[in-house]
């Protein structure tokens, strides 16, 4: 037998689920625009990565420039190993080329 007892339990119970559907709704919306923005920031972090070795590239050139234009005894072996490391890497290049 129902009584107003159980009939107001139920209306309640409706009640609570209806503020959790929505909570979780809400929670939904908030988390899709937080994946948004987590892409987002993953570009923005890819682009300042990008931008950091290419400012390290320009570095190495600018030192190499400057050990050329005045070389002094450091400055001519700051030059000469960097010209090994190039080379090095043009080996490893060439290598890797081969492989294929």
């Amino acid at each position: 037998m129902i009584t107003n007892e159980n009939i107001q339990q139920i209306k309640n119970m409706q009640q609570q689920l209806k503020r959790v559907l929505n909570h979780y709704r809400m929670v939904e919306k908030e988390n899709a625009q937080f994946k948004i923005l987590h892409q987002q920031l993953e570009v923005d972090k890819q682009s300042a990565m990008n931008e950091v070795e290419l400012l390290r590239e320009q570095l190495k050139t600018v030192k190499l420039a400057q050990a050329l234009s005045g070389a002094g005894d450091q400055d001519q072996r700051q030059l000469k190993l960097q010209i090994n490391s190039y080379i090095r890497e043009i080996d490893r290049c060439i290598g890797l080329l081969n492989k294929d």
